[in-house]
């Protein structure tokens, strides 16, 4: 074969293979669907219309939905869970349920997986269950953290951007650290509407959400430098808005996990997404031996029943108490409300072990 017709074929079946391998799962219910792709780790939601029968996305779906992605924070590395910054993305599916697993170069696997809520689920109105489990799988204690990036798309069409509990028009940068004021936040071109819930009962409220244009929240910077006010306009995009939120960082021993949990809710024909009211009140749930030991200004509980088989190694108590040690060794720059934090998941610890 001659050279060019050679570098030829081997370009075109690299090609082919690259797109033979790409994967994707689909679950729908009552019209909403959600969608998953282990070609670059993409997710999007959408609803199926009814008159055009053709998808209408929530999340920007051009550039391989590059835009919309969950991040790790990594004893201060950033990772992106993207292709190329992972070492590896496989499908998972089961009954109601379609995710995404990334593995971490030896450091970490993360889970993402997204459940249709059946009890929600009817006509013109839907919601999915989020959750995020982040296990470590390395031979030392991490300190990691989840961030969800959301590039929305039903709002820049309305001209609204996004409503909130507390503020019903918000259309330039925002930030919230406040999860009991916010409780939600929702983005609708009139008809369709796609609203997350940060606040409710089972909800891992997040430490800060912000609404900003897309190119403030895809940066390099973990925590986004928010303005106030600013419009949703950059050098590179006009009136393209996005949403992030950002989650308190944990502390995994080797052979642990821990998991972040929200609620997204969705509508069509202009009807209103449910609210975190479906998931019942707020630690309706506890029994007598769950009884809650703190919760913190952002909504960390720790309890009896939150304590797992594996936090009750010496292993991992030990690194508990070197990080106790080390936040009370530097009094000039400790978070106070992480030292009360950690010592309070001690204590739970030690009550658990005290009632085997």
């Amino acid at each position: 074969m001659r050279r060019p017709q050679f570098i030829l074929f081997i370009v075109l079946f690299y090609i082919g293979m690259a797109f033979a391998s790409a994967a994707t799962l689909e679950k729908e219910e009552e019209g909403f669907k959600i969608r998953v792709s282990d070609d670059g780790g993409a997710f999007n939601l959408s609803y199926v219309s009814e008159k055009t029968n053709a998808p209408i996305d929530f999340f920007v779906s051009h550039n391989d939905y590059a835009s919309t992605y969950f991040s790790v924070l990594v004893d201060d590395m950033v990772y992106q869970l993207r292709r190329g910054s992972v070492s590896s993305i496989n499908l998972v599916e089961k009954d109601q349920c379609v995710g995404l697993i990334f593995k971490l170069k030896e450091k970490l696997n993360v889970g993402v997986n997204f459940t249709f809520v059946p009890e929600v689920s009817r006509k013109g109105q839907g919601a999915i269950k989020v959750e995020v489990e982040l296990e470590n799988i390395s031979s030392k204690s991490l300190n990691v953290a989840l961030k969800g990036v959301f590039d929305t798309i039903l709002g820049e069409n309305a001209g609204v951007h996004f409503a909130s509990s507390p503020y019903p028009y918000v259309s330039t940068e925002e930030s919230f650290t406040n999860m009991s004021q916010l409780e939600w936040v929702r983005s609708s071109n009139g008809d369709e509407s796609v609203q997350f819930l940060f606040d409710g009962n089972g909800i891992t409220r997040p430490k800060m959400v912000a609404v900003a244009n897309k190119d403030v929240l895809i940066g390099d910077r973990w925590i986004p430098i928010i303005k106030s006010g600013r419009t949703f306009n950059s050098v590179f995009s006009y009136n393209n808005s996005a949403l992030c939120a950002l989650w308190n960082t944990i502390t995994l021993a080797p052979a642990t996990k821990g998991t972040v949990t929200f609620y997204i809710t969705m509508a069509s024909k202009a009807k209103i997404p449910p609210t975190a009211q479906f998931l019942g009140e707020k630690g309706a749930n506890l029994t007598g031996s769950d009884e809650i030991l703190y919760t913190d200004s952002d909504g960390v509980v720790f309890s009896l029943g939150a304590i797992t088989d594996n936090m009750l190694n010496m292993q991992y108590i030990n690194d508990l108490l070197n990080r106790i040690r080390m936040l009370e060794e530097d009094p000039s720059n400790v978070d106070r409300n992480e030292l009360l934090r950690l010592n309070a998941e001690l204590d739970a610890i030690l009550e658990k072990v005290r009632r085997l």
